[in-house]
């Protein structure tokens, strides 16, 4: 089993937010983690704007504490990156584009991954409601969530 992860699921760990413990179970059920290189990226332009945006609330080196246990989290990640044949699964699959640019490329991403197994053996996690209807009806296994995990 392949188990992808969009940044929803990471960054809900590291910004503690109230569906922590979820995501947490989420990425410790997970033997093999993949994702597209955009989570590397999304996550840290993340964790940076929340730094700037809360620096009086926060300690001075929380951007620090938090951009090492994003690197401890990405250790355990096979990544994927962006190139022609991405490209190529969202030109050629209408459907993903019911979606954002960025929740298109990790969605691409994912079935390239499922390119090399059944696409029944991977299993997309994500809080973001549309990209997990959608890696539904790609037929995807999907992360189970009460309707207020979800990112509306």
């Amino acid at each position: 089993m392949l188990y992808y992860f969009d940044s929803s699921v990471l960054l809900a760990i590291l910004l503690d937010e109230k569906r922590k413990d979820k995501a947490l179970d989420l990425w410790n059920e997970a033997s093999i983690r993949v994702s597209s290189i955009l989570l590397k990226l999304e996550t840290i332009t993340v964790l940076r704007r929340t730094f700037e945006h809360n620096k009086t609330k926060l300690e001075t080196n929380w951007i620090t504490k938090k951009t090492a246990e994003l690197q401890e989290f990405l250790k355990e990640v096979n990544f994927r990156i962006i190139d022609e044949d991405i490209e190529n699964i969202i030109v050629l699959r209408k459907e993903i584009a019911k979606c954002k640019t960025l929740d298109a490329i990790h969605i691409a991403t994912a079935l390239e991954f499922s390119s090399l197994i059944p696409a029944s053996d991977l299993y997309f996690y994500t809080f973001d409601k549309n990209m997990s209807e959608l890696a539904k009806s790609c037929k995807f296994k999907i992360n189970k969530l009460e309707e207020d995990h979800f990112i509306q």
